[in-house]
């Protein structure tokens, strides 16, 4: 019996790595599922941000990566309804899983295509969260105005949602209805658990981590402002990764860091490929992310997975985590718990902290080794 044929629609895919979870939500299920379905993806031919194309991939073509997965890149230039149409015709896929909801080229082009052709294939969208309450916060107008105008025509009309947790599950229904066809799969996680690194963590000194893309949504002011507010018995070392989305945003981040006290130093370091990211965090104790919205959070996983407890917000699928050691969720109005958590965490002396080391790698690899993850994935693409 063939394989179904999955097309992946994907504003960014391998190699970039820039664009964060969405890339690697992708890959996972590629690399989790090929021996039961036949994928291909269309994507561009840029990484988030960048201008300039990738050197190892040949343009408007098909490729073929290292795992196998055909992949087509357009160019800018490249790009057009009809060169989508054509790509979906010829490829003639049972399903085109698209990975953003806003996304003009790799969402609502298909879906066009889709419609105007007629076709049998199944569409399954993976709004990635941008249907949580944080995430449409910002910008409301233009995405609420868009929204009422896409339910007004139908545009997302027969489409199977693509929900990773039961949260987005009822985000994605309290917009489109309770008859929407949603399935709720946790999103795959290429991170692996490892033996606890020696770090050495002395009660007062604390190496405090942002790992995600810089914007608003990831509330990166907030945290410079409570750094702000620490009290100076506790010396904070700030390590701050990821693409700069705005520059505006990014300016007022700088002008935050210019006021840390002297016991409080903050470095941003840029952005670091996955190859350099286990380094990352085994220079790191605590890393954090008050987050408006994720539906999944890939940085988390991975930080707890490397024995690098969390501090974040409750807006993420990751709860009560202070019960098991392995870092603390706040409600991100507490301002006070916020600075209370990394208070606890600069105060942890070295015995203290490798029992929370350890019990961040058990959390994780209850999530990781989780076998219903598969099988949840799999029916997404059933029937």
């Amino acid at each position: 019996m063939a394989k179904k044929k999955i097309l992946v629609a994907i504003d960014w895919y391998l190699p970039g790595y820039k664009a964060g979870g969405p890339i690697r939500s992708c890959a996972n299920i590629i690399s989790n599922l090929k021996d039961d379905f036949d994928f291909s993806v269309v994507t561009s031919d840029t990484d988030f941000s960048d201008n300039t194309p990738y050197s190892s991939v040949k343009s408007d073509r098909w490729n073929t990566l290292n795992d196998g997965t055909r992949v087509y890149y357009f160019s800018s230039a490249g790009f057009s309804y009809k060169a989508m149409e054509e790509l979906i015709l010829q490829e003639k896929p049972d399903i085109i899983y698209m990975n953003s909801f806003f996304s003009r080229q790799f969402t609502l082009t298909p879906l066009r295509v889709i419609r105007k052709k007629k076709l049998k294939c199944k569409a399954i969208i993976a709004p990635r969260g941008m249907l949580g309450a944080g995430a449409l916060a910002i910008k409301p107008l233009k995405k609420l105005a868009f929204i009422s105008f896409s339910k007004m025509m139908g545009t997302y009309d027969k489409v199977r949602w693509h929900a990773s947790t039961t949260q987005e599950a009822d985000e994605i229904k309290a917009i489109f209805g309770k008859r929407a066809e949603v399935v709720v799969a946790l999103n795959l996680s290429s991170a692996q658990t490892n033996t606890v690194a020696d770090k050495q963590k002395k009660s007062g000194e604390l190496n405090l981590l942002f790992f995600s893309r810089i914007s608003r949504k990831k509330n990166l002011h907030l945290v410079l402002q409570w750094l702000q507010q620490i009290p100076a018995d506790n010396k904070i070392n700030f390590s701050i990764y990821g693409t700069l989305e705005d520059d505006a945003y990014w300016k007022e981040c700088e002008a935050l860091i210019s006021k840390l006290p002297d016991h409080i130093r903050a470095n941003y370091l840029g952005v670091v490929s996955s190859d350099e990211t286990p380094k990352v965090f085994a220079r790191n104790h605590f890393s954090i992310l008050p987050t408006m919205h994720e539906n999944y959070g890939h940085a988390i996983i991975e930080s707890l997975a490397a024995g690098v407890p969390v501090i974040i917000s409750k807006n993420t699928p990751w709860h009560q985590l202070e019960q098991v050691l392995a870092g603390f969720d706040i409600d991100l109005a507490d301002e006070a718990g916020f600075k209370e958590a990394i208070q606890k965490a600069a105060a942890m002396d070295n015995v203290t902290y490798s029992q929370w080391q350890t019990a961040s790698v058990q959390y994780a690899a209850s999530v990781l080794n989780n076998s219903n993850t598969i099988t949840q994935n799999k029916k997404l693409f059933a029937g």
